[in-house]
């Protein structure tokens, strides 16, 4: 109950008795009538009057400000009022609607006679318990820093109300016999005593790797890369490194972590399937480290780190407040999708708070080059707030074009930078300092790429046919195909399982659980560990990110250049190669040296097929393919890298618009970098007046920093089609990757159990593909639009759409949603 908000549907009685009591004693319910159930104030100012913080913000300020008030001016009550996710004044939507000199007289309201007194008396109170005095908190901020030191102020004040809002400390704080207003420094020195005892157990405190050089690198603690011993060196700001396949980035980027203690660790990644895979990597650093740690994606619930939540001795262990999603980005140790780390750079609720947790740690994005135009604008952004907050931020790729390492740098530094990204090699990037050096690589040989143009009616026939001539070549060799559509994977995969052999399908139309599982399988039977033969792999665009496999031979589509070299760097990746000499091999090779063979889809004048081309764009693929060509396809690794990747790519900045290749690209790049720009908070010195960084910033200015509400994970990317995440149900389904039960029984319940049991279900489609089409059918009755609906359900299957197959559509055990 708050003042604004005088009723209670469900306590009612309960709720009239306090009212009365309070009326008793002095305190005056007439002004404003909006807390009196059906007898409110205009909806525009419900936003003020029924937001305590908003309150907060007038008790502490003594006025409300207008939108082109400067912030410095009443810092204070900017970041009490925003403590809740949004900065008020809000003067988005029906914000708008509302003057301020109603909104003040209504506050007066809530402000005056023994509201007043008592406010005033807590106000007090604090600034007793902390040493302070009204005149600081009244005393303008200066600096170029201002606008920073609001948002990480209004951050840290939403993380204490947040842990002082946990049931425990509910329940402890309420036990107290202390008077908060009589005896304010006593009650706090109680509280901060709680805390000091409860924090480690909930936000979890970071503690360093006991042995790091040992703990990360084993048995190779001896033998570290020229770029493992640089990592070691390197202090503050931003780190780029550049290595190829194989040569050991995540061990530099974990030994560079540790070159500074007391600092905790987030790892993002491109896919939820390398998260889990790298989560696992990270356990083993930390096993002699006792650190509270989360997994950051939609479906960590499935993984066993958080079936037993008990706290170990040693290594990392979940808490049950970092389980919650809200929560998990504080964590010491955090490895998410880079949609988690993206997420802090877009206008919405919470901003504050994420801008803090992703502010507090040493920030590791592996992957960085699978960055689309779009993804590339936000984590520009963030690479601003990170430079201006001396945030520690590693980037890892093996084949990220110089242009883009320049813009990142840039948007660190702030400023333009004259340095030459060396490839391979690492750029760091403080703020006084930009440089790059060049390392010998660890892996350097020659890579046979042969370019095949296939007509695209025939694609699917010549990936079948290339791998049943290596398999007859070869019995035992272990056979990779990768492709760019999901409808392709299943149709190769289909047609090798038919013809007898041991095939391993990995694409998303897979229910998580099953994709987790193959995850898991494939480094059993393809592991760079492993000493497994004879298996063929078949998959779409995860299998070149983060995922440690060892390939005999590849058969590829035509991708990017970036993506074509992290493919490449799946085969024979176990075993050393230094100047074209490979080493020993854990297993017999079936060759001299790897086979890569790409296949170019064409149509019939013999150019690129722009259908087999999806999802990317003619042009990419078509500059790969010639610069290929020009280098008489013999890649020569590291050499020809960043030639090869730096040709292929488009710059949007300064484009080339020879064909029309060129300018669809510059077309579908333009809308992605717009689209991104209405989203993004204007960090980046880009912005010019805009930005909201080094300057002082406008009340309206931080009002739009949450003016969203909080957005969902899928905003982090450019999806042109939109997804939905669906389930099958099935009461007699031959598929142990089907709801077997009521659909009722799957959305409604709370039982942890049955919450994981359907996430592991699930999967994403295109509303588009739900239907007569393709024998998806959606189940009727559970319409996602139903308020009432959507309140029934557990709290994980709000957004989960229960479906049925019709007409031939089918789950296959190896294969997933096959379509009628």
């Amino acid at each position: 109950m708050f003042q604004g908000q005088l009723y209670n549907r469900r306590g009612a009685a309960n709720l009239a008795r306090i009212v009365n009591e309070l009326a008793r004693s002095g305190y005056d319910f007439t002004l404003p009538n909006s807390g009196i159930e059906g007898i409110s104030v205009p909806s525009q100012y419900t936003t003020v009057l029924r937001r305590h913080e908003a309150v907060g913000l007038f008790v502490t300020t003594g006025d409300w400000p207008d939108a082109n008030d400067a912030v410095v001016d009443s810092w204070v009550g900017a970041v009490v009022g925003g403590h809740h996710g949004y900065y008020h004044p809000r003067f988005g939507a029906a914000g708008k609607l509302a003057r301020t000199s109603p909104t003040v007289s209504y506050l007066k309201g809530l402000t005056a006679g023994a509201w007043g007194a008592q406010q005033d008396a807590l106000v007090d109170a604090v600034l007793v318990a902390n040493g302070s005095t009204r005149q600081q908190l009244h005393r303008p901020l200066s600096g170029d820093k201002s606008t920073t030191a609001i948002l990480l102020m209004t951050g840290l004040v939403m993380l204490a109300d947040w842990l002082a809002s946990d049931v425990k400390s509910v329940a402890h704080g309420q036990s107290l016999s202390i008077d908060p207003v009589a005896l304010p420094a006593e009650w706090v020195k109680t509280r901060r005593a709680y805390f000091q005892a409860s924090v480690p157990k909930t936000l979890g405190v970071y503690r360093d790797l006991e042995d790091p050089l040992h703990s990360i690198m084993g048995e190779f603690a001896s033998h570290l890369s020229p770029l493992q011993q640089a990592a070691q060196s390197i202090g503050r700001g931003l780190w780029i490194a550049t290595e190829t396949t194989g040569s050991g980035k995540t061990e530099a980027a974990m030994l560079r972590h540790a070159a500074v203690p007391g600092e905790g660790i987030l790892f993002a990644l491109p896919t939820r399937a390398t998260t889990d895979a790298m989560f696992e990597r990270m356990s083993g650093y930390f096993s002699a480290s006792q650190n509270a740690a989360a997994l950051l994606h939609g479906h960590r619930s499935l993984n066993s780190f958080y079936t037993n939540a008990a706290q170990a001795e040693k290594g990392l262990h979940a808490t049950s407040w970092l389980a919650d999603t809200r929560n998990a980005l504080f964590a010491p140790v955090s490895v998410g999708t880079c949609d988690q780390v993206l997420l802090g750079g877009l206008r919405q609720k919470n901003t504050p708070v994420r801008l803090l947790a992703l502010a507090n740690r040493h920030v590791v994005i592996d992957e960085v080059h699978t960055f689309d135009h779009y993804q590339a604008k936000l984590l520009e952004e963030m690479l601003a707030w990170w430079g201006d907050t001396d945030t520690r931020v590693t980037l890892l790729s093996a084949s990220l074009p110089a242009a883009v390492s320049r813009r990142y740098a840039q948007a660190f530094r702030g400023a333009e930078i004259e340095v030459t990204p060396q490839y391979p090699g690492h750029l760091s990037v403080t703020a006084s300092v930009a440089a790059s050096c060049k390392v010998p690589s660890q892996r350097s040989y020659e890579l046979h790429v042969s370019v095949h143009p296939v007509v695209a009616s025939d694609l699917l026939d010549e990936h079948v046919r290339r791998v049943l001539e290596y398999r007859r070549l070869s019995p035992d060799a272990r056979i990779a195909v990768v492709v760019n559509q999901v409808s392709r994977a299943l149709e190769v995969g289909r047609r090798l399982a038919e013809s007898g052999h041991r095939v391993i399908v990995l694409h998303s139309r897979m229910a998580a659980g099953h994709r987790s599982e193959i995850a898991r399988d494939l480094h059993d039977v393809a592991g760079k560990g492993s000493s497994a033969r004879g298996v063929i792999v078949v998959g779409t665009q995860v299998i070149e990110s983060s995922l440690d496999l060892d390939f005999d031979h590849m058969v590829s589509d035509l991708a990017p250049a970036p993506s074509l070299i992290q493919r490449a760097g799946r085969l024979w990746r176990s075993t050393t190669v230094v100047d074209g000499v490979w080493g020993e091999h854990r297993f017999a090779r079936p060759t001299s040296a790897p086979t890569f063979d790409v296949l170019m889809a064409t149509d019939a004048t013999g150019a690129l097929d722009r259908v087999c081309s999806l999802p990317y764009l003619p042009g990419e693929l078509q500059r790969t393919a010639d610069a290929l060509r020009d280098m008489g396809v013999r890649v020569r690794i590291p050499d020809d890298v960043q030639h090869l990747v730096d040709t292929a790519s488009f710059n949007a900045r300064e484009p080339d618009l020879g064909d029309a290749f060129g300018e669809l690209e510059l077309i579908a790049a333009g809308t992605k970098l717009r689209d991104a720009n209405d989203v993004v908070v204007p960090f980046h010195h880009d912005h010019g007046y805009d930005r909201i960084l080094g300057r002082e910033t406008t009340q309206l200015q931080l009002s739009t920093v949450t003016e969203r509400d909080e957005l969902a994970e899928h905003f982090t990317r450019h999806i042109e089609r939109p997804t939905v995440d669906c389930f099958i149900v099935s009461a007699d389904g031959p598929s142990k990757w089907m709801w077997r039960g009521l659909t009722e029984a799957a959305l409604y319940s709370r039982d942890p159990n049955v919450m994981r049991a359907v996430l592991a279900l699930t999967f994403p489609l295109s509303p588009s593909a739900l239907g007569e089409r393709t024998g998806v059918e959606e189940i009727a009755g559970f319409d996602r639009n139903d308020e009432a609906e959507i309140r029934r359900r557990g709290p994980m299957q709000r957004n989960v759409i229960p479906v049925r197959l019709r007409d031939g559509a089918v789950y296959d055990d190896v294969l997933g949603v096959r379509f009628r």
